[in-house]
């Protein structure tokens, strides 16, 4: 293949990427429910936070339950959590030559986790850090509990009841940084603080609005979220926004909502908040029940459910997480469910051409830009693509000298790009290839007729000259 071709399939690729990550690229097409109301496996009370281990276990804040429920992959309920305690557990072990007073201070601390871990009710917001503890915010006791997931015993505590740095009143979500720093938004202290693993305070964000009276007041957070670039979006749901911080500087970066309502830009009640891909941002939109899918600059990008009770409808949505493969998994707390949203075929299809393509194996990737195709014929990414394997082949074949081949391919871009400019220039360079021997024999002849003529002419004139000098 010539070099030029190879820039032409390269700025086709780039403008399909960038095409790509400027529209909506997350597919929710087929789902899946799990669970009902009750108390045992499998049944919630007011589902709250979500989360997802890297193994990709799922765990549901089960409020009113009073429990935290841990699931498979595939949704199958594993175990509850924290675990029972029927009797004392020892969760650190004695030093050597431990003394009185240290043996007494390490059993009064095992004695306060166990009747902590007893008495375990309304969880509400949960994270997990790097070493396997999960975080858990207690709302009603105003406290952050930390449970070693794989023991499921309470190994420690953070906070307790008060406005001052450190203390908490009311606290709703928490979310761990990759530095291990854990946000937390307090409802009724109206601020998020920012908490090192010993609970020292790090930094309070307070997010001031005017109110209907043109006071300036602070408004009471609800969703943290830590993005992978260490910012932190925070829902605020009586002001129906969600707001974009630089945490640590203090600074506003975006904001999105302000505005209660059900079009575009405007919300009812925000909660949870998680990734979504390319950088978006998932948000439960609660009390519009819907998912809300705004971009990393604070744009609308897409809405996804509606409200209902049947399957593939979601009532007061809360705890979101999205997985590795792009499920999103819902905590359907009006159904007293989770809901497992997935991609449908054509995307996971177009996934796997995607793949392909960035291979440059275009021979399997166009068998499944073929499929997308057959099922979405208007799928703007798989046409893309299509467009980019017919100038392949087109170029393979042009280069090995195949130009019917060359010639079929070319046309076809046409079908899914009327208007590509490229394609008269591909046209005219196979037309001049597969006809350069005709049009060789065909100079040839021309010229082999005007030297013939000319040689008549020649001899004609030497003839005429002959006959003067005999006259």
């Amino acid at each position: 293949m010539k070099k030029q071709d190879y820039l032409i399939l390269l700025s086709l690729f780039i403008l399909t990427l960038i095409s790509v990550t400027g529209k909506c690229s997350m597919d929710f097409s087929e789902f899946t429910t799990r669970g009902f109301e009750g108390k045992g496996p499998l049944e919630f009370n007011s589902p709250e936070d979500v989360v997802i281990t890297r193994d990709g276990q799922i765990l549901v804040a089960d409020q009113n339950n009073n429990r935290i429920q841990v699931f498979d992959a595939k949704g199958d309920f594993a175990r509850f959590l924290p675990a029972k305690v029927t009797e004392a557990t020892i969760r650190f072990s004695p030093p050597a030559n431990e003394s009185n007073s240290e043996r007494k201070a390490r059993e009064s601390e095992e004695n306060r986790l166990n009747k902590l871990q007893n008495s375990f009710r309304e969880p509400l917001g949960i994270a997990l850090d790097n070493i396997g503890n999960l975080y858990v915010s207690m709302m009603k006791d105003d406290i952050i509990l930390i449970i070693d997931f794989k023991s499921g015993n309470v190994v420690g505590s953070i906070g307790k009841s008060g406005k001052q740095p450190g203390e908490l009143y009311y606290p709703m979500d928490i979310d761990i940084s990759s530095a291990g720093h854990i946000a937390v938004s307090e409802f009724r202290n109206k601020r998020v603080q920012i908490l090192d693993v010993n609970g020292n305070c790090l930094k309070e964000l307070r997010y001031q609005e005017q109110d209907a009276k043109n006071n300036i007041s602070s408004i009471a957070p609800r969703g943290v979220h830590w993005t992978n670039d260490n910012r932190l979006i925070v829902t605020y749901p009586t002001y129906n926004q969600v707001v974009c911080w630089e945490p640590y500087e203090g600074a506003v970066l975006w904001r999105y909502g302000g505005i209660k309502g059900s079009n575009d830009g405007e919300m009812n009640n925000p909660s949870f908040i998680c990734n979504g891909v390319d950088g978006s941002i998932l948000v439960s939109d609660t009390l519009n029940h819907r998912i809300t899918e705004i971009t990393r600059t604070g744009k609308f990008n897409a809405h996804y459910g509606k409200r209902g009770s049947a399957p593939g409808r979601i009532y007061v949505p809360r705890g979101i997480a999205l997985t590795t493969d792009e499920n999103l998994v819902i905590a359907d707390q009006g159904n007293n469910r989770l809901h497992f949203f997935k991609p449908g075929q054509a995307t996971l299809t177009l996934r796997e051409a995607k793949q392909f393509a960035l291979k440059d194996d275009w021979t399997n990737a166009i068998t499944r830009i073929s499929k997308v195709l057959y099922l979405q014929p208007n799928n703007e990414q798989a046409r893309d693509l299509m467009v980019n394997a017919l100038y392949y082949f087109g170029n393979e074949a042009f280069d090995k000298g195949d130009y019917i081949k060359a010639e079929e391919n070319y046309r076809r871009v046409l079908k899914y790009r009327p208007e590509d400019g490229s394609i008269k220039e591909k046209l005219d360079a196979v037309f001049w290839a597969s006809n350069q021997e005709t049009i060789a024999i065909a100079v040839l002849v021309v010229v082999g007729i005007i030297v013939g003529l000319f040689c008549l002419w020649i001899g004609k004139v030497l003839v005429l000259r002959l006959l003067n000098k005999k006259d």
